[in-house]
């Protein structure tokens, strides 16, 4: 019988050499991922000897892995659906847990469009979690993972429905979709053009994330050679200028990361985000999380002037996307129907305006005077 620390030190094995597999998978395909982590299986299940626990955790963790990769790489839906049943055999560990793996094989469905499959799994869950939230309303609990997960799995529901009414979301696409209208050359090229970009752009980053001790002069420079070397060979083609405005603002992103990561002088920072700003956005989201890293860096440097001008018209712009998409819910439940997903859900809206006032609270306070409490 293997002891508990024995336990935890091969847990923690597994879980690295599970997240090494994952690392490589995406330029593999499904079988040959799936096969890696039925070998770990294996092995782990077999070190695990006889503590029932392990074991059964093990083998959960695998189907979870198995369905996270189905869910990405799109292989037959019998393949989903077999790795679910064995999901569903093996139990969850929690709640969130089913929650997480529901979405993921409803997902599945609404792909292959089987709403009927897909909201077989969602709606029982779905009553489960709503009288969680009642019970913790009426216990003065949290709410907050209920909230969460209902939110996100009532917009699965409202596809799913939609689906079954012959209407399809304006995020969605189906494998029938994909298969009838493939990426074109071109289309296939620039994709594996910027895959080969982020690689070369996350390897930049590895130099630095962890110990912070290069100089910053370093990593930006290490970042223009990457973008100096990637818009090269993207504009050689008519074909992809848009990659080219990409690369460029990737590398601007990165670039303002860095830049508060290292702790540099506010200047340098305010450079940093004029070129983010100047390449513009590709929606609100990467303009919340960018200004959200340049308020931060303006909060360290003790410059809440500039901080506050970026985040008061982001607060309201917020405030008014989640009153109207509160709005859109609401007449769609008016007309009997479960609201399908467009855009940003209301929990996004509501956790970045928390966020954002937080921070704005902090950058007022020192602007009086007093020093932001933590």
């Amino acid at each position: 019988m293997i002891t508990e620390e024995e336990l935890e030190q091969l847990g923690q094995e597994f879980a690295n050499a599970s997240e090494a597999i994952l690392a490589k998978s995406f330029e593999r395909d499904f079988v040959d991922v799936a096969e890696d982590y039925r070998r770990l299986e294996a092995e782990y299940v077999a070190r695990m000897g006889d503590h029932e626990f392990g074991v059964l955790e093990t083998k959960r963790r695998i189907a979870e892995d198995i369905l996270s990769t189905a869910h990405s790489k799109h292989p037959p839906f019998e393949v989903c659906r077999e790795v679910w049943n064995e999901l569903v055999r093996l139990g969850f560990s929690n709640t969130f847990r089913e929650c997480l793996m529901s979405g993921f094989y409803a997902d599945c469905c609404a792909y292959d469009e089987k709403p009927e499959e897909g909201l077989a799994v969602l709606e029982p869950l779905i009553a489960e979690l709503e009288r969680g939230l009642e019970e913790a309303k009426a216990a003065q609990k949290s709410t907050g993972f209920y909230e969460q997960e209902l939110g996100r799995l009532h917009d699965l529901q409202g596809a799913l429905l939609a689906q079954q009414r012959g209407q399809l979301g304006p995020e969605r696409s189906t494998r029938r979709l994909d298969e009838a209208h493939p990426p074109t050359p071109e289309e296939e090229k620039s994709a594996a053009l910027w895959d080969e970009f982020s690689k070369a752009c996350l390897a930049v980053y590895k130099t630095f994330a962890r110990t912070r001790e290069r100089s910053f002069a370093d990593v930006a420079a290490d970042y223009r050679r990457v973008e100096a070397d990637f818009t090269a060979r993207a504009g050689e083609d008519e074909a992809t200028p848009d990659l080219v405005l990409s690369v460029k603002g990737r590398i601007a992103r990165d670039v303002l990361r860095a830049a508060t990561m290292l702790e540099q002088p506010f200047e340098v920072c305010r450079e940093a985000w004029n070129e983010v700003v100047r390449l513009g956005f590709s929606d609100l989201w990467e303009q919340c999380q960018e200004a959200e890293t340049y308020a931060d860096a303006c909060l360290r440097t003790h410059k809440p002037d500039e901080g506050l001008s970026v985040l008061e018209p982001l607060i309201g712009e917020l405030e008014r996307g989640l009153e109207a998409e509160l709005q859109r819910r609401s007449e769609a439940q008016a007309r009997g129907e479960v609201p399908m997903q467009a855009g940003l859900t209301p929990k996004y809206y509501r956790d970045m305006i928390e966020s954002f006032v937080e921070l704005r609270d902090k950058l007022a306070a020192q602007r009086k005077g007093g020093e932001p409490s933590s």
